[in-house]
């Protein structure tokens, strides 16, 4: 990111914040200390944010990084609250005038600052319950036999994403008995150094004919290459811009690098391929793409893909940010069918299994995904 575009984002937190005061804070009481309590409170979270974004991708103490990380979602819910109160406060000054406001004040801030709290503590909530198993049916075209897939994405392992918790998430999806394992990016969100007993447990993974992985946006920001040749140890297929042909199954699994490769990396090998990703394929046997980031899609062209399993989005993780998602990506989650240059195909999104920075969620769930893929 470069230095304008990091002055412009500071400017408009800066100011977001200025706006959640004045909403929520200025006019909750007339009490000198509960005022500058409040701007305590706000300047506190808003250096909070910039503490966690600038030392992000170091090793933080995890009750540090916690505390820091869930700035970002305290920040989020309040903006939203505040908004709602701001819009509902001046539609009630234009409608009846600023005496009614002036009634009615009290009990929406009170309200707004209860939902806030609510919100809060059940994004923390929900985040913390074990990722759900989500099924899905997928009809594919030529497709020889029945196959099941666990599609696991965004695990994050990092600081709070430790051994632990992944293998909990390793043992989970061995449970499923899958026949492939997919790992769509985002998988690894720290330097290999520092978290390598997390990314061991994903040797443990089981399935019967093999574990394939491509990149996300997140790896590029780490020691991308170590990364790579750490989870290759592991006994896991790595795919960057490359195919694996499973003939006994009578599938191609292709994997494409991330888009993010474009941008802010110089080696060709770690730049998006689809052609190259695709070149070896046998014709007659259906395609799964492994793309980490959904809109990959808009960049095909007569590449024969039957199958997109993608992540990233996190189901938007905090709600409403899911609506900022779909002006990146097109789609949030799930199944969906979509056409390029007059060829129809699938993409299923996966919401994620762990979560980016803050360890929240709403109106969102973590997931392992199990599809089974059954002939059309």
């Amino acid at each position: 990111m470069s230095i304008s575009i990091r002055i412009l984002f500071f400017i408009v937190i800066v100011l977001l914040h200025i706006f959640i005061y004045f909403t929520l804070f200025k006019n909750v009481s007339a009490n000198p200390v509960i005022k500058h309590l409040g701007k305590f409170i706000v300047i506190a979270n808003l250096l909070c944010i910039v503490f966690f974004l600038r030392f992000y991708h170091g090793h933080i103490n995890p009750i540090i990084y916690t505390l820091m990380s869930s700035s970002v979602g305290i920040f989020w819910i309040s903006f939203n609250i505040a908004l709602i109160v701001f819009v509902l406060s001046w539609g009630i000054s234009l409608s009846f005038g600023y005496l009614t406001l002036q009634q009615w004040q009290g009990k929406i801030l009170m309200l707004a600052w209860i939902s806030i709290f609510v919100l809060i503590a059940l994004s923390f909530h929900i985040n913390a319950k074990q990722p759900s198993i989500i099924e899905q049916t997928i009809q594919i075209q030529n497709l020889k036999q029945p196959i099941n897939i666990a599609h696991l994405s965004d695990i994050h392992i990092g600081v709070l994403m430790d051994e632990h918790k992944v293998a909990d998430i390793v043992r989970k999806t061995n449970e499923l008995s899958p026949d492939i394992i997919v790992l769509t990016g985002d998988i690894v969100d720290s330097y290999s150094s520092l978290s390598f007993r997390a990314i061991e447990q994903l040797g443990k993974l089981k399935s019967k004919y093999g574990i394939y992985y491509v990149l996300g946006n997140h790896e590029y920001y780490y020691d991308t290459y170590n990364i790579l040749r750490y989870i290759q140890k592991l006994g896991i297929t790595t795919l960057v811009n490359q195919s694996m042909i499973l003939r006994n199954l009578g599938i191609n699994i292709s994997g494409v690098a991330d888009l993010v490769g474009e941008k802010i990396i110089q080696d060709t090998f770690l730049r998006p391929n689809l052609s190259q990703a695709t070149k070896y394929n046998i014709a007659y046997f259906p395609t799964i793409l492994l793309s980490h980031q959904p809109k990959t899609i808009k960049f095909l062209n007569n590449e024969k893909i039957d199958l997109v399993l993608s992540g990233h989005t996190h189901g938007g993780q905090i709600f409403p940010f899911n609506f900022f998602v779909l002006i990146d990506q097109p789609f949030l989650s799930g199944l969906h069918e979509f056409s390029y240059n007059d060829n129809k195909s699938q993409i299923y999104i996966s919401e994620g299994v762990g979560w980016w920075g803050m360890p929240m969620r709403l109106f969102s769930r973590r997931q392992i995904n199990f599809l089974h893929l059954v002939p059309a």
